[in-house]
């Protein structure tokens, strides 16, 4: 039912979709989780999280240095479980791709090899992703 609901026609401009179909379908996903090595998240307390989803805090930045929390043991423990936790099980966007993709260059424009050109930027302009190169 979750495989019919997302290759339905209101998901057309999904980059997700593909991604959550396969995972529907297989159990995995061919890009892995980039939460933690492309990306964090600080709260207004200071708590450093690696992912938005898992309550596991890498320590304070108001106590710590950001680069001492980043590189840290604790969040190179967090990331070789990246895909173990049970929070990943209910991710919809491994990597947070909307953010990231801008940025990973080669896999954002291999998009425009699988889509085509016109297709391509009818989803670049979807996402909203137009507003970071006009």
């Amino acid at each position: 039912e979750m495989i019919e609901f997302y290759e339905s026609e209101a998901f057309r401009w999904s980059y997700h979709r593909d991604t959550l179909v396969e995972f529907f379908k297989k159990g995995v996903t061919k890009k892995p989780c980039s939460c933690g090595f492309n990306y964090f998240f600080v709260r207004s307390t200071g708590e450093l999280f690696l992912c938005p989803l898992v309550n596991i805090s890498m320590g304070n930045i108001k106590e710590t240095r950001l680069r001492h929390l980043f590189f840290s043991e604790k969040a190179s423990q967090f990331r070789q479980n990246v895909g173990k936790f049970a929070e990943c099980r209910r991710c919809t966007e491994p990597g947070l791709e909307r953010y990231a993709l801008p940025y990973e260059g080669f896999t954002y424009l291999s998009l425009l090899l699988k889509k085509g050109r016109r297709e391509f930027l009818q989803l670049h302009q979807h996402m909203g992703l137009d507003k970071y190169f006009n």
